[in-house]
């Protein structure tokens, strides 16, 4: 069970060197709408996780 777990771990490690950098270039228009992407899903988790403990408190 620990051989697969290493064998992977090593595979998980060498697609992370191979594709640590971008081999493409991105212009500043899609770096804003990636990091626009980043930002409304971490309010839409933020407003998931408020919903939740608001309902889970209603239900106490």
């Amino acid at each position: 069970m620990g051989r697969i777990f290493e064998s992977l771990k090593t595979q998980i490690r060498e697609v992370n060197r191979r594709y640590a950098t971008p081999e493409i270039t991105m212009t500043p228009f899609v770096k804003f709408c990636l990091v626009s992407l980043r930002v409304y899903l971490l309010v839409l988790v933020t407003l998931l996780i408020v919903k939740f403990v608001l309902v889970a408190r209603q239900a106490l």
